[in-house]
């Protein structure tokens, strides 16, 4: 079900600097990189050629979406993206330690349980691998969750570091949005 407050996350997926994001990512082309609430693809088909001897697992909650993601891979001719479903949140449907990094934009607008799908892509993440995950500056107001509602960065390094990562580094990536990276 699409909210407002999710819709606001997917109009910010979109506007980010999706070359920006990449470039400040430590993927190589040969990873396995999973996009954890993918939404409608706006980062899967930028991992997908970023890992062109890799592969992405983009998994998402929501049906509707995943087949909007669909339709941009086949537009962008993509055949190393697999689209999944998440069918009981936070579990999800990966084997342990099979990935080399994942990614997550805006996990606490669009999970319920956040901190346990974070807990999960831990399990599923390579001991020397990665997770990055952008979420709203508390400053930005034009749109998106109020201000109090927002997670802060001290806030989401402490939550994801209980998840088990380490914390490596922060990049604000716009006045609407920082991305943290962390290390397993």
């Amino acid at each position: 079900m699409q909210t407002k407050l999710n819709n606001d996350s997917l109009i910010a997926a979109k506007k980010l600097d999706i070359y920006q994001i990449i470039s400040l990512l430590p993927a190589m082309p040969y990873h396995e990189i999973a996009d954890i609430g993918c939404a409608e693809g706006a980062l899967s088909v930028p991992l997908g050629k970023l890992v062109y001897r890799g592969n992405v697992v983009s998994l998402d909650p929501v049906k509707k979406n995943l087949i909007t993601t669909r339709r941009e891979l086949k537009k962008a001719r993509l055949t190393n993206v697999k689209v999944t479903l998440i069918p009981d949140e936070p579990t999800l449907p990966l084997k342990d330690e099979t990935l080399d990094g994942a990614m997550s934009a805006f996990p606490f607008q669009f999970f319920k349980k956040p901190e346990q799908t974070l807990k999960e892509a831990n399990r599923c993440v390579k001991k020397g691998g990665w997770l990055a995950v952008i979420e709203w500056q508390s400053e930005f107001l034009e749109y998106g969750p109020v201000s109090k509602n927002r997670v802060q960065p001290a806030a989401l390094r402490e939550k994801i570091e209980k998840a088990g990562f380490k914390f490596y580094i922060r990049h604000n990536l716009s006045d609407m949005a920082y991305m943290l990276i962390f290390s397993k």
